[in-house]
Parts: C-alpha cells; structure tokens; sequence
C-alpha cells in the first residue's frame, strides 16, 4: 500500500461537542488548486458524468451568469487551462481542475447557491441545493444552526478578495465511489478496515472582487483507512473525534455500520503509540 498522504496532518480531529469547526485558515495563492497524481483520470471522470448525469452534477439560476464567467477566469487563469468555450462558464472551468465549483451570491436575507458543478458530492446532489441558503444547504447537519450558522454568515460578508481562505473536513465512507450521492444500501456490515475509506474535502473561499459572488472549491481526496495503519496519531484522534458524535450525527454520517468495529480497529492502531519501541 501506497504511505499515507500528506493531508492527513491537515485534518482537525478535535472531540465534540461542538461538533463543527469553520476552521478556515489564510490560502497561499499559490496553492490555491490542488492536483495530483489521479488528475486525468479524475477529469475523465467528470467529463463522463457531465455527459450522463448533467443533471445531477450542474445547477444555475440564470442571473448568474456574470459570476460564472468571473469565476471561469479566475480559474483558467490559475490552471493554466483553456475552458471549452462550447460549454456553460462553470462547466468550462470544473474540467480544468479535480476541484468542484460552486458560487454563492448575497441578497437581503443572506448567501445563497446561485450556480454549482459538483461531480463528487460526500451524499447530497447539488441541484437539490439550488437557490438555498447557506444555512438552509446545511440545514440537514445536527447541530449546525446552533454551532455555525451565524458564524458562517458573518465570515461570508467579512470575506475580503485579497484574503482567500481555505478548510478540511473528513468523513468516513463504506465506499470509495467518487460520485456518491447517497449512502450505500447495503444492509451488510463493512469489514474494518478493508471496506472503509477516509474521505476528506479540502475547501476553499474567496470573493470575486467584480461581482462580489464568493467561489466556494471542493477539492474530494480520500485513502483507504487502513492507511491510518502506520499514524497512530491520526488514528488516536479519529477514534476520539467519531466516539464523541452524537447519535444523530452517527445517523446523518451514515455511520451506524462501521461505528463500533470501526473505534475497535483505530483503538487498536492508536495504542501502537503508546507502546515502548
């Protein structure tokens, strides 16, 4: 198996409550887009599913047009890449980058999705979230409205162009499909860890100084969890973090099958640290 990645040490894996953390960090503008080995074939991907799943993957209102093109330049121009002049603004740009693109848009009660192309949702579909705002998007997650909501709006209207931000989260995941819209059906258990997969979403923000839309990035990246085999830190704290979740956040994360014999297995890694070498 290949060593586990670097952004590993990237993840926040602090114990709940509260559950949720903005945790946005200042983006070094030069490692705004992130790419890798599994570019093309992430991009061949998402040309695959913009043919047969346009609908699932690619919303817009028609007002928002202007911030599409602002956000396709922007991209393009970090990408060094041609958007295909044949296709929507947005759509163009997705298949520059492995990130996935959405743009939020300010009016009198707050900010809201106005345009997305999201190939690699973690268990939702972006045309469901058209129009919403930004709480509302997130009105599904246990906790939120009391954690983040207002947080979140404030930092979104404070959010300046020359100060990008960026984010991860994680989950953990009975499948490695990319395009997962919703959780697996299965009613068979996962082995641990061979059928589990540690997905995370490195996110960034930052506002388009002509249109004032803010263009929220999705970069999905994920790795066996029996990669976690040889950190036992970063085993030590996921069991932490997952051990703490509330039981309808169990349920929303749809980890109710791996849960137990999933803190059996990171318990077990996670005692390797403490062990005398």
């Amino acid at each position: 198996m290949a060593p586990p990645p670097d952004w590993l040490d990237e993840l926040h894996l602090g114990a709940g409550p509260p559950w949720h953390s903005m945790g946005t960090r200042a983006l070094d503008e030069d490692s705004w887009l992130v790419a890798d080995d599994e570019s093309s074939v992430e991009l061949a991907y998402k040309r695959a599913l913009l043919g047969r799943a346009h609908a699932d993957v690619v919303t817009r209102i028609a007002g928002a047009v202007e911030a599409e093109v602002e956000a396709a330049g922007v991209v393009a121009a970090a990408s060094g890449g041609v958007p295909d002049a044949l296709r929507q603004p947005l759509e163009a740009a997705a298949l520059l980058v492995q990130e996935d693109l959405c743009l939020l848009a300010r009016d009198a009660s707050g900010w809201r999705l106005v345009s997305g192309v999201v190939c690699f949702p973690s268990m939702w579909r972006v045309s469901d979230k058209l129009g919403l705002h930004v709480a509302a998007i997130h009105g599904p997650v246990p906790a939120y409205r009391d954690e983040l909501a207002g947080r979140v709006d404030r930092f979104l209207d404070r959010l300046r162009p020359e100060r990008p931000v960026w984010r991860r989260n994680w989950l953990v995941h009975d499948s490695p499909e990319l395009h997962l819209l919703a959780p697996s059906p299965s009613a068979i258990p996962p082995s641990v860890p061979r059928d589990l997969w540690l997905r995370s979403e490195r996110q960034t923000l930052r506002r388009l100084p002509e249109t004032d839309a803010i263009l929220f990035t999705i970069r999905t990246q994920q790795v066996p969890l029996a990669a976690v085999a040889v950190r036992a830190d970063i085993a030590a704290g996921l069991a932490r973090a997952v051990r703490s979740w509330s039981e309808e956040l169990v349920a929303y994360r749809s980890a109710e099958r791996w849960r137990a014999p999933g803190l059996t297995w990171l318990d077990t890694v996670a005692a390797d640290e403490d062990e005398p070498s």
